[in-house]
């Protein structure tokens, strides 16, 4: 093993000293804001199901081969796998990464329907997924929002009816076998505008989608974002509490020092501050600085109405942004123990009582089971992805100059 440079360990040692001379000030500040660390209520013996998702890709010459799954693990585990076969068109990674969140949010969703459970506990932060809009969400379909209004509103509201009429299936498969292992994203099925043309009327506006590859294909993204977020919109059904790891929030800090002339030290989150406060098992409240603001896409809203996506809507206020619809908190579970970030949409005493009952030493049993049963290996992957190459190259030569790897002379 490399011997540890003096220079690399002076640099961190320097970086260390600067943020600790810090701490008393911002500390001050913070306390004299009225932030507190709080006890948590009684434990509670509650059914508690904890969500988590992984993802793997493979990047071959003519395509982009990944598997994303999602696993529910409580008094029972539920699965869900797929593997999916993308162009290498646009926004690849961020699609990916919405297909894995996606089934996550599905499976939240119908194990509390399946279930009866008192609390779906999901790996990650609710904030994250609706404050981050995908970079090519209006131009995927302004041009037809220009061009016809209704007809593509129509269009929406079609695809949200034929979401909601799979959800049925979905969820018999998922209670009779406990896994669902086959592909359910509506938005990518080559027949998806046949599918859709029973639920609007305005078919010669599907049919002119369908003629230009590049036209269908930016607004099968745009359908794969709706489909995600008739996800959120089920998850939101029951009782969903969401905690995360990694985080790197600074809302209390910027909050106490706004207008300060200790605002010019605040470049640092808020865990080391709590920590420096309080080292006992709790938990401490606090806000989402109103930031950025942005909001749906009109033709979202317009479809939407009284009907659809209701639970999303109330996330997304007309005027402010939508992470200040959400509950956060910092969490401790053990004494001198990790600082977790907690977020709900209610969070109140009946939820952290549920989420003690299944606490153990520094995490959450559930999520940690979770987290172990659905992580996606990657030579497991590559000898699956394998697998299914030589079948298809097997059956048809020419599959081969899409399905080349290019790393294969290096491995």
């Amino acid at each position: 093993m490399a011997r540890i440079s003096q220079s690399h360990l002076n640099d961190v040692k320097r970086y260390l000293d600067s943020q600790l001379e810090r701490i008393e000030g911002l500390k001050r500040l913070v306390v004299e804001a009225g932030y507190k660390w709080e006890d948590f209520p009684p434990e509670r013996k509650a059914n508690v199901f904890a969500i988590d998702g992984s993802r793997m890709v493979k990047r071959l010459s003519g395509a982009i081969i990944y598997a994303v799954s999602s696993v529910a693990v409580g008094e029972d585990i539920l699965q869900w796998h797929e593997i999916g076969l993308v162009s290498p068109y646009k926004h690849v990674d961020e699609r990916i990464r919405l297909h894995m969140e996606m089934l996550e949010n599905r499976m939240g969703a119908l194990t509390f329907e399946l279930k009866n459970a008192d609390l779906i506990l999901m790996d990650g932060t609710l904030s994250g997924s609706i404050a981050r809009p995908p970079a090519y969400l209006e131009s995927a379909t302004r041009h037809f929002y220009e061009e016809d209004k209704i007809g593509t509103i129509n269009l929406v509201k079609g695809f949200l009816e034929l979401l909601d009429s799979e959800w049925d299936k979905w969820k018999r498969a998922l209670d009779k076998e406990g896994v669902i292992n086959y592909s359910t994203v509506m938005a990518r099925r080559e027949e998806v505008f046949e599918l859709l043309k029973p639920y609007v009327v305005e078919e010669e506006l599907v049919e002119k989608i369908e003629s230009d590859p590049n036209y269908r294909e930016d607004f099968i993204i745009f359908l794969e974002y709706l489909e995600y977020l008739h996800s959120i919109d089920k998850l939101l059904q029951g009782k969903v509490a969401f905690v995360a790891k990694t985080f790197y929030t600074d809302d209390i800090i910027k909050q106490v020092t706004e207008g300060k002339k200790e605002s010019k030290h605040a470049l640092m989150p808020d865990v080391p501050i709590i920590d420096s406060i309080s080292k006992k098992r709790g938990y401490m409240r606090f806000r989402y600085r109103e930031t950025r603001k942005w909001s749906l896409p009109e033709v979202i809203k317009k479809a939407a109405g009284d009907k659809y996506l209701q639970r999303v809507m109330l996330l997304f206020p007309e005027e402010g942004n939508p992470v200040q619809s959400i509950q956060p908190a910092y969490v401790r579970f053990i004494e001198n123990g990790v600082i977790y970030l907690l977020e709900a949409i209610e969070l109140d005493d009946e939820l952290l009582s549920a989420i003690l009952s299944v606490s153990e030493d520094e995490y959450i049993i559930p999520l940690e089971y979770a987290h172990h049963t659905v992580v996606i290996k990657k030579q497991e992957f590559d000898t699956y992805v394998d697998a299914i190459l030589n079948a298809l190259i097997g059956e048809d030569r020419r599959y081969l100059a899409f399905l080349r790897y290019g790393r294969e002379p290096l491995e």
